[in-house]
């Protein structure tokens, strides 16, 4: 797996792996079903399509793989949920920042 995950827009992340893959994590409001838990969510986008969303309330976070992602075989649930804990700690360093 082995991503690196960095803030490259307010609030959004773009996470690169060895073979030219990168996957972007925006902040997301659209997916109501998913959010009604109180804490962000975020949207993971590959290759143009929604592929997966993120939602972080309380300790840890749910990863939700959507059927666009079956079309990636080259991202799977590991590397979505190494997404997700990136995010996660990119979050808690920037609310301990201020």
């Amino acid at each position: 797996m082995r991503w690196k995950v960095k803030e490259w827009a307010g609030d959004s992340y773009r996470g690169t792996r060895a073979g030219a893959l990168r996957a972007y994590i925006y902040r997301s409001l659209s997916w109501p079903d998913f959010y009604g838990g109180g804490g962000a969510a975020y949207e993971v986008r590959y290759c143009g399509r929604a592929i997966a969303l993120l939602g972080f309330g309380g300790k840890g976070a749910t990863v939700k793989v959507l059927a666009a992602a079956g079309g990636f075989p080259e991202i799977g649930e590991l590397d979505l949920a190494e997404l997700a804990l990136w995010v996660s700690k990119l979050r808690e360093a920037g609310s301990g920042a201020g």
